[in-house]
């Protein structure tokens, strides 16, 4: 009977123990895997307040999980002395620069009409998207399309906190976007629901 009982109570215990509230549900994607669906709530502000025998702030250490879902630990040596009375604050301030550089874009080239806005760029063109794909260093988005037989080559730097460089290339059979970005993203691209001319591609 005791037996009985020890092996109910270990299964019971692996059950339990797959379902981890921190484990990450990843779906198999062509482009990084994404965490973006687990915490949708950006960072505002978060308070932490010490007891009144703290003196010296030694060290805070962030743990944050990153985008293939591993955990990560950046550790900031501080060894300044503060008033216990008042909370130490946690939150992220965007500069005027960054909003300056959130500021929608628009380019035109040829049959290519480009507009920035956020972490989203709309590209229209009457072209057929062949492919899309990342390369990492720099972390660039690829797109290839469908090309008639005009020669389409064209650089813009956008000063934009999201996408550093946008570069449209002929290519012998297709054209070729490029997307260089200022840093690693997951993203989507969709295709107008309405069947038109605009490719849409959104970071995460």
């Amino acid at each position: 009977m005791k037996k009985i009982v020890y092996l109910v109570c270990a299964v019971l215990g692996i059950l339990s123990a797959r379902q981890d509230p921190f484990e990450l549900q990843m779906a198999p994607k062509t482009t990084p895997e994404s965490v973006r669906d687990e915490n949708k709530k950006f960072l505002e502000n978060v308070e932490v307040t010490l007891p009144s025998t703290a003196r010296i702030l030694k060290e805070v250490q962030l743990v944050y999980q990153k985008i293939d879902g591993s955990i990560e630990v950046k550790k900031v040596e501080i060894g300044t002395e503060f008033d216990w009375h008042y909370p130490i604050s946690i939150s992220q301030v965007m500069s005027g620069d960054i909003i300056e550089a959130q500021k929608p874009l628009q380019y035109q080239e040829k049959d290519f009409k480009i507009e920035i806005l956020g972490k989203t760029i709309h590209i229209h063109s009457p072209y057929t998207l062949l492919r899309n794909f990342i390369i990492p260093k720099p972390f660039r988005i690829i797109l290839d399309l469908s090309r008639s037989d005009a020669n389409i080559n064209k650089v813009f730097k956008p000063k934009h906190q999201y996408f550093r460089e946008v570069s449209i290339a002929t290519h012998k059979k297709f054209y070729r976007i490029i997307l260089t970005l200022d840093g690693q993203y997951d993203y989507d691209v969709q295709h107008g629901e309405d069947k038109s001319d605009c490719y849409t591609i959104t970071l995460h």
